[in-house]
């Protein structure tokens, strides 16, 4: 069209990876503002009181094995190494997780209850990062990207115990911002960008299942109370990352050898937010 220029495509990409980006982070801020507007989000009065059941340790032991088998099929995978960082790390901390869970179901306190849910978010943000190097840049899948990660979940954590000596009762609004990362990652539009290694129903499947882990562990009083006690929200929660992780394990595992195309795109990422074109 007259008067009408068209980007090159390496410009279209990259805008559109900023987009993105800039997106997720207009969305976590705005979340984050909400929260703090709203106020405290603490646990209830009687939420230890159905986590004390045996199945609730037993359906704690598959998100633990997949995170196991997951972490070791990362290490074979050929997938590269800015991709394998950050997803070795959400399943390690996953694992770390699920043994917190069975502890704190064994002995439910709101200590336990909170390094679960710190371990937990930091598992939701190495996620997070594993789709940002993958799809926008590569340097979210650094060692130093994951270390920042990791440090702000630990973060959460402190503040969440810090609140518990105001409050009576530790404030879950820095691990409730935390997990809800991953599911901002659909309307922020990181999965319509070109994805390397894994296709957009992938990550439909696997950030699908974290939202509903999510849901799941928010409605964990409700859905005990309207089972009776005998299904709880945090056992539906670990069955769900169990899943995720079997899945995304399944296809790290199964990725051709030949990668070098995906290689190539990955590494044009490094630049892709700090160049104007």
């Amino acid at each position: 069209m007259p008067g009408h220029t068209a980007l090159p495509l390496s410009q279209h990409q990259q805008l559109s990876r900023r987009c993105a980006l800039f997106a997720l982070m207009a969305m976590s801020l705005s979340i984050g503002m909400g929260m703090l507007a709203w106020g405290p989000i603490c646990l209830a009065p009687n939420s230890h009181l159905h986590a004390a059941h045996g199945i609730d340790v037993v359906l704690s032991l598959p998100m633990l094995l997949a995170g196991v088998c997951g972490w070791r099929v990362l290490g074979r995978s050929h997938w590269p190494a800015v991709m394998r960082t950050p997803w070795r790390w959400c399943f390690a901390c996953l694992v770390l997780s699920a043994g917190l869970a069975v502890a704190h179901h064994l002995a439910p306190s709101d200590l336990g209850h909170l390094a679960e849910q710190t371990t937990a978010a930091g598992a939701f943000v190495m996620l997070t990062c594993g789709f940002l190097a993958e799809r926008v840049d590569a340097r979210f899948g650094s060692a130093r990207a994951g270390a920042i990660a990791l440090a702000v979940a630990g973060l959460a954590g402190l503040a969440s115990w810090l609140s518990a000596l105001g409050l009576g009762e530790p404030d879950l609004r820095p691990f409730l911002l935390l997990q809800l990362l991953p599911v901002l990652l659909i309307p922020a539009g990181v999965l319509g960008l070109p994805g390397s290694h894994t296709h957009r129903v992938d990550g439909l499947l696997v950030l699908g299942l974290c939202a509903a882990a999510l849901g799941f562990d928010l409605g964990d009083g409700v859905i005990a109370s309207f089972t009776a006690g005998a299904v709880s929200g945090h056992m539906l929660m670990h069955l769900c990352l169990a899943c995720m992780v079997a899945l995304w394990a399944y296809r790290a595992g199964t990725a051709a050898s030949a990668v070098t195309a995906g290689d190539t795109g990955l590494s044009q990422t490094n630049t892709s937010l700090s160049t104007s074109g």
